[in-house]
């Protein structure tokens, strides 16, 4: 299924649904005002488990991974996956 995905994508014959722009749009939003505070920013591949970005400060002391959760439109909630639960981490946000 993935390698059709990749070969779709690279013959111009599959595009990402609305819902996945919005995502990828806010993950992009979200490393580039992190960057603009000075976080070292690095955003992980889509199938990662959990996290959308990794985050760092200039002296690598510190390091998070940055669940992004992005909506095209305003509620007053989020929809989180059946296993948000067993992500668990102190530096996990």
């Amino acid at each position: 299924m993935r390698v059709g995905i990749i070969k779709g994508w690279a013959e111009g014959t599959f595009m990402p649904s609305k819902g996945q722009m919005t995502g990828m749009r806010g993950v992009c939003l979200v490393a580039a005002e992190l960057s603009r505070l000075g976080f070292i920013v690095s955003p992980t591949s889509r199938s990662a488990a959990g996290a959308d970005l990794l985050v760092t400060n200039h002296s690598c002391l510190r390091a998070f991974s940055v669940q992004v959760k992005t909506n095209a439109t305003s509620f007053g909630f989020w929809l989180v996956g059946k296993h948000a639960l067993d992500l668990k981490a102190r530096s996990h946000i």
